[in-house]
């Protein structure tokens, strides 16, 4: 709602801008037409390489067309830009693009010069009456029309209509269309005349042997001899991915030609290791021809072309250095191998990466991360610098890109459309609000069950799941604000890495670990104690837990036994209204109302059963007690962290609390109205079997108020006072929810209360004593129920399940015991 907030008043702000003291209907009716378009539109974000390639495409045209001035221009600003650039520097330089219009032809370098020096005074200029003069000769004379005929005479007059088609008296000056005719350079005019006949055919007796021969010439051309300076040649144009004679397409050296002074098995040895660079950097060459879609991929592409042309660079320079010999140099094979091995051998291993990913096609976008990741743990545990640091650099340069979808997730709770290399991903579109940080998001997993995300980032993943949860639950509450800057999130980089504490003398895998843990923790952090302090001061969490565990866990137990004499009274007395949840809902106000919410209290009795059959119902804490259910309405940022497994084990302790109340109440209530029944050694048995159940009642519920509940509470509060995040805190509030539950025991209480009072009955019933004394089979009926109620009841509920006689039940219910 923040955000739709936000976004209508800018709306409406830039409408009343561009309109002009508009009429406010029209304000409106444009700021609802706005918001539907900005709402029902994926912005996708610009590919900066297209962009950079379009704006070097307009350079290269510019320059094409002669127009270097322009092109200067342009490549001045375009490197100012690049000091300064950020992440929205190619969606500006994509806006300028559309917003041009033919910029090679209605581009005028006069524009990009300043005013204050357009008025500069160019001094005085040289005219054609100023040569004229100066050269003694007449206007006549100077613009005769030259005749290159044999018979033409120079003295010959020019017609007044041809002069004046080349000059033009008006202005004083010649034109410059006719200037430029004349002078206009014709094809003729770039024909060379070579005269250094030796030169060119020194020339052409090297290059001869890239000729087919023939065989009238007596000459094998299979087994012809070259020099070493030849074979360098042909080598360095295959290492610059340039045609040669000396390797075909595929890399296989040419056996066809000897050297002067090498023998044939140690030349092809050499070929053969230059032919197999020449295979492997074709793979590379082919990946950076072919631009990819995905930009995870097309950012390696880029590093793999980058680092060609390095190489190509390191191929110039020995070309060069070759070519224009500025002392004495030995040119030799073996020497261009050993000077250019160290430059081959990263690009080989990257050959290796490329060809295992081709290999491996059913492999999510990001395996060459892994790939590249442990290439640079591997080359520097081996100490080969050089390659460590190709490794690592290239490694960055495409984790950055990687490392977009999480930071979006991790600072806006966003996800990409359409983006299947990110590992969250978003189960449901709408869900409740209680609903989204359980059942919106989710980790993405692969095929084979595991995490879809690279190795090196599985131990993070949950950290950043949670982080990226924690901003949408901000957002959804309008708690996310972005007005305070935020502190610079830590380098990610190779030189950064190798400039911290560790240095080199850690693995690249922890300096890693220890670096992007930083990184995320930055974010992480912000985040999860923004929510955290959301929670306890907006939403009142511990006042919302101390009210569950009062309700629950009947921490209150002078209101839980207000609510639960008066349940019990209304089972005892066989009300059938007793499971009705307005009547339970209004006992729970009644013993709770001083303790504020009170509205948020529901008590339900969901079982059908147990409501239609209540003389079953009440002769077992089975029956109708666990049907008895607790509600208690929280705010959804609450239920979060209260989930709905964590309220169905406070509904299960609830239960379990509720039926030791019901037993111990049972031997309790009615005990002083009763008089004893039965001979001496069964009224023993009877107050043996009483005084055990309520020892172990009282002993039970002494033991969980003081040495579980007490302790695990006090503990819980300490616990999400610690808790780094909202998923720590679920954790803890589910383990502390554990559901206790011993139910056969206070069955038996039951029972045997219920034989003793069907044998005073009976005695009673055999006495034929007074109306009153039986109504003392009952307890005392609450002030709020109706006496004249007990008169309509049928007391056969308490008959026994069976015809055991009271002297049976005991000695069994001993043994039970």
């Amino acid at each position: 709602m923040a955000y739709a907030a936000t976004l209508g008043s800018l709306t409406e702000e830039l409408i009343e801008v561009i309109l002009n003291q508009p009429e406010p209907a029209r304000v409106r009716s444009l700021r609802d037409s706005s918001l539907r378009s900005l709402r029902y539109h994926n912005h996708l974000r610009t590919n900066q390489f297209d962009v950079e390639k379009h704006v070097n495409g307009i350079e290269e045209r510019f320059r094409v067309l002669n127009r270097d001035g322009l092109a200067d221009a342009l490549r001045g600003r375009l490197d100012a830009l690049s000091a300064v650039s950020n992440k929205f520097t190619p969606e500006m330089l994509h806006f300028l693009l559309e917003l041009s219009d033919q910029p090679v032809k209605k581009t005028k370098l006069e524009d990009l010069i300043p005013r204050e020096e357009l008025h500069v005074d160019p001094g005085e200029q040289l005219k054609w009456e100023d040569i004229i003069n100066e050269g003694g000769s007449s206007d006549d004379d100077l613009w005769k029309k030259p005749d290159f005929n044999d018979e033409s005479s120079e003295d010959e007059p020019v017609d007044d209509d041809d002069k004046e088609s080349y000059v033009s008296f008006g202005s004083g000056q010649t034109s410059l269309s006719s200037i430029e005719a004349q002078y206009r350079r014709r094809p003729q005019d770039y024909v060379i005349t070579s005269v250094d006949d030796d030169s060119l055919s020194r020339v052409q007796q090297t290059q001869d042997w890239r000729l087919p021969r023939s065989k009238a010439s007596g000459q094998d051309h299979a087994h012809s001899t070259r020099s070493e300076i030849q074979f360098v040649r042909e080598a360095l144009f295959m290492l610059a991915g340039l045609d040669n004679d000396l390797f075909d397409k595929r890399g296989d050296p040419s056996d066809k030609y000897l050297m002067q002074h090498a023998s044939i098995y140690s030349l092809q040895s050499v070929l053969k290791w230059f032919g197999n660079i020449a295979r492997n950097f074709l793979v590379l060459r082919a990946l950076a021809r072919n631009r990819q879609q995905i930009h995870l991929l097309e950012v390696f592409r880029d590093g793999i072309a980058k680092r060609l042309q390095a190489f190509n660079a390191v191929v110039t320079n020995i070309e060069r250095r070759l070519v224009d010999i500025k002392e004495d140099t030995v040119v030799s094979l073996i020497e261009l191998q050993r000077e250019i091995d160290p430059h081959v051998r990263p690009l080989l291993d990257l050959s290796a990466i490329v060809q295992q990913l081709a290999r491996d096609t059913k492999s999510p976008a990001f395996r060459y991360l892994e790939l590249l990741f442990d290439a640079a743990s591997t080359a520097q545990l081996e100490g080969q610098d050089s390659i460590y640091e190709f490794f690592g650099r290239l490694f960055f340069e495409c984790f950055q890109v990687y490392l977009r979808p999480i930071r979006r997730w991790m600072d806006e709770g966003e996800l990409g459309e359409g983006d299947v290399t990110f590992f969250v991903t978003k189960a449901q579109d709408q869900v409740s609000l209680s609903q989204v940080w359980e059942n919106q998001f989710e980790l993405r997993s692969a095929a084979d069950g595991s995490l879809h995300a690279p190795r090196f980032l599985q131990p993070s993943a949950v950290k950043i799941f949670i982080t990226g949860k924690s901003v949408v639950v901000l957002k959804n509450m309008g708690k996310l604000s972005r007005a305070d800057p935020q502190a610079p999130e830590p380098e990610m980089g190779f030189d950064a890495l190798t400039k911290s504490d560790l240095g080199s003398f850690a693995p690249f895998s922890e300096i890693f670990n220890v670096a992007f843990e930083s990184w995320m923790q930055s974010k992480h952090h912000a985040a999860s104690s923004t929510l955290r302090r959301v929670l306890s001061e907006s939403c009142d969490l511990d006042g919302a837990i101390d009210m569950l565990h009062r309700l629950y866990l009947m921490t209150d137990g002078y209101r839980s036994d207000i609510f639960a004499l008066a349940l019990f009274n209304n089972l005892d007395l066989l009300n059938p209204k007793w499971h009705d949840r307005f009547v339970l809902t209004e006992l729970a106000h009644d013993a709770f109302n001083e303790l504020g919410d009170i509205h948020r209290i529901i008590i339900t009795a969901s079982d059908p059963e147990s409501q239609g059959n209540i003389r079953t119902s009440r002769r077992s804490v089975r029956k109708c007690l666990p049907s008895i259910g607790v509600t208690y309405r929280m705010a959804w940022p609450i239920r979060i962290v209260v989930s709905g497994e964590s309220i169905t084990h406070y509904q299960s302790v609830f239960t379990f609390l509720l039926q030791l109340r019901r037993a111990s109440h049972m031997l309790q209530a009615s005990h002083k109205s009763m008089k004893a029944v039965g001979r001496d050694h069964e009224q023993a048995l009877y107050y043996g079997l009483r005084s055990k159940i309520l020892w172990l009642c009282a002993s039970l519920q002494s033991y969980l108020s003081n040495l579980v509940l007490a302790p695990l509470t006090e503990k819980l509060r300490k616990d999400l006072e610690d808790a780094i995040d909202v998923d720590s805190m679920i954790a803890l509030h589910a383990n502390f929810t554990k559901r206790l539950c011993i139910l056969d025991f206070f069955d038996l209480a039951i029972r045997l209360e219920d034989a003793r009072r069907t044998e005073h009955e009976r005695q009673a019933a055999t006495a034929e004593e007074d109306e009153e004394d039986r109504t003392h089979l009952f307890v005392k009926v609450n002030e709020e129920e109706d006496e004249t109620f007990l008169e309509e009841q049928d007391k056969s509920a308490l008959v026994l399940e069976d015809d055991r006689t009271y002297a049976e039940v005991l000695p069994r219910d001993t043994v039970r015991l």
